[in-house]
């Protein structure tokens, strides 16, 4: 596989603690009870992140589940779990330059960012489309940036092309950093209250690693980068629970986080996101694609808007169900698509998610139809997050 997670093989000895943690319990509980062919083995699912590679084979995949969904939900609802990284790249960014030069090149403004200090930022083309969503933590040997796997070659490509005289060097690091979080009330315990988008170097199992604070589900969140080749040792430095996608998508839903290639990707404009206010700065000098975004913030706006839903009944549409005008049937003008969506364990099993809406359609309240398996079910729009430190917000 071309990204290969180094943490595989932790993956299946954790689903087998588990196992064997489970069959404990359940002999506890039964003694001298028949168990029946309980299953000796317990393999973590994976799976595809992305595209498949040249040769077409898969060229990424993602711990789904070490077996229960419910646990290691609950695990960043009550005290904290790690989620493995693996979809994630890594570009360094050297050079007496390099902040300057990403300061002209991304839409936050960067230009005294220091050692010490993380930041948010699109990459748009010269017409203002997105071309990647980038985190960029800034130490003591240059700029780290983080984006998905499949962007960093694209990503490089664009701005190495604006390189001229000045002192940048960018390489694609993505198999000498590793990525992965930890989320839950307890994670802030683990490296001492540190805030947002700032950058500390810890040690995890012996391990220099840099962390960043970045709040994703609703509740505190951490992003470590570590060197590729200790990934293994700082991952067990964690001491706790791992938590695969199917949670971990859960608890970002309700944290109002979109990602990029799932809920919006290259093409989209950031005012579509719902992500201007921390990507975009509106006080600093130009880059590419500058005057498009600065005139839709201050003379229009776009024609969709990302925004949340929640569903009225029962029912759960998945990407790309459509979305309708409430009283309009199927033979009516779609105005939105779903993009992401879940059962949301917080608001009581409700169904909600994320759409890209029509802007004349986007205002919280409005009450939508959503097609799902064949029928149209009500729905109602509101902000993307739905949950804030373990409950509604406002509550």
């Amino acid at each position: 596989m071309l990204h290969e997670t180094p943490l595989r093989e932790h993956h299946r000895q954790e689903a087998q603690r588990l196992l064997g943690d489970r069959h404990a319990h359940e002999d506890s509980q039964r003694p001298g009870a028949a168990t029946g062919s309980a299953p000796s083995e317990l393999e973590p699912e994976y799976i595809p992140w992305g595209p498949p590679g040249s040769g077409g084979d898969q060229s990424c995949e993602v711990l789904a589940t070490l077996g229960s969904v419910e646990i290691e939900y609950a695990r960043l609802r009550r005290d904290c779990g790690r989620v493995d990284g693996s979809s994630r790249g890594t570009i360094l960014v050297e050079g007496d330059d390099a902040v300057d030069f990403l300061d002209r090149m991304l839409s936050q403004k960067l230009a005294e960012m220091k050692p010490g200090q993380a930041a948010t930022a699109f990459l748009v083309d010269r017409t203002g489309r997105i071309q990647s969503d980038l985190l960029l933590v800034c130490t003591g040997d240059g700029v780290l940036i983080d984006l998905d796997i499949h962007q960093v070659e694209s990503t490089v490509t664009a701005l190495e092309a604006f390189i001229f005289s000045e002192d940048v060097r960018l390489v694609d690091a993505s198999r000498a950093w590793h990525r992965f979080g930890c989320h839950g009330p307890d994670a802030i315990e683990k490296f001492d209250g540190l805030e947002p988008l700032v950058v500390r170097e810890v040690e995890l199992g012996g391990v220099q690693v840099h962390v960043t604070r970045v709040d994703r589900i609703g509740g505190p969140g951490f992003d470590i980068f570590v060197p590729f080749e200790h990934a293994a040792a700082a991952w067990e430095g964690l001491e706790c629970g791992t938590v695969g996608w199917y949670a971990y998508n859960m608890a970002r839903i309700e944290g109002g986080t979109p990602l990029c290639n799932v809920d919006f990707g290259p093409g989209t404009l950031p005012h579509e996101t719902g992500l201007v206010d921390e990507r975009v700065s509106f006080n600093k000098g130009c880059y590419p694609g500058q005057e498009i975004v600065a005139r839709m913030q201050h003379l229009g706006k776009p024609k969709q808007i990302l925004r949340g839903f929640r569903m009225e009944g029962d029912a759960l549409p998945v990407a790309g169900a459509q979305v309708f005008a409430s009283g309009e049937g199927e033979l009516g003008t779609p105005i939105g698509v779903v993009t992401s969506s879940c059962l949301s364990p917080m608001l009581g099993s409700a169904s909600i998610g994320f759409a890209m809406m029509r802007s004349s359609a986007s205002e919280p309240g409005t009450r939508v139809r959503i097609h799902d398996e064949g029928s149209q079910f009500d729905a109602s729009i509101g902000p993307l997050q739905a949950v804030e430190d373990g409950k509604e917000p406002g509550s």
